[in-house]
């Protein structure tokens, strides 16, 4: 005689599946109402969990109707079922596409408000300003009229000033000269520092060999 008492306590296993191809579904959830603990249906659909006998099973899966089930505990220690869930399908709204005539089209097109184009930030840009700075000032006129340069031709102080000025031309001369003759010692004695270090075999040429 099966007895249900409110301490028992089984483990109920099976499976998931289609009602439509009887196909399994793995990822179902299968839960406890009152505390909600569960686990997952595995690839083959299969579950194995333990309840007791005020405990009522909710089995839930994407795309397919909830189902409850209470299980008849009876003075058994595993009680094996299979669950079939009923795929939900899901109605739309009947919805009816109308062609729009050009004239339509038309009419949207000229209700349409275009967006205002959205205003360009402004750049503060400071213009540096071009200094430019004067040029050299103009040689001064040594001779600014035929008397003047009567005067420096022929005058004492002029004759004074054109020896200064010959003199100073033939310093420059003898010390550009000299400094000429400067490097070109230098440069002897660098060669001739240059060729010591190396020995002189002129002596041991023989020209009948």
């Amino acid at each position: 005689m099966a007895q249900t008492t409110a301490g028992h306590s089984i483990w109920v296993s099976g499976q998931v599946l289609r009602e439509d191809t009887k196909a399994p579904i793995a990822g179902a959830s299968v839960y406890l109402k009152a505390t909600g603990q569960g686990q997952a249906t595995n690839e083959q659909g299969a579950f194995r969990i333990k309840i007791s006998a005020a405990d009522t099973l909710v089995f839930r899966a994407l795309g397919f109707r909830e189902k409850i089930y209470v299980p008849s505990l009876r003075s058994v220690t595993e009680l094996r079922v299979n669950i079939l869930l009923q795929q939900e399908s899901v109605q739309l709204k009947e919805v009816r596409v109308s062609p729009l005539s050009p004239e339509k089209v038309d009419r949207v097109l000229r209700n349409m408000k275009p967006r205002p184009a959205p205003p360009k930030p402004r750049m503060n840009v400071t213009v540096p300003r071009i200094i430019i700075p004067p040029g050299p000032p103009a040689p001064a006129d040594l001779i600014t009229s035929p008397i003047s340069f009567l005067y420096e031709q022929f005058s004492k102080e002029g004759r004074q000033r054109s020896r200064v000025a010959k003199l100073m031309e033939e310093r420059e001369r003898l010390k550009q000269a000299e400094r000429l003759m400067m490097r070109q010692d230098s440069l002897r004695q660098a060669r001739l520092r240059y060729n010591r270090l190396f020995r002189d075999t002129t002596t041991f040429y023989d020209p009948r060999w």
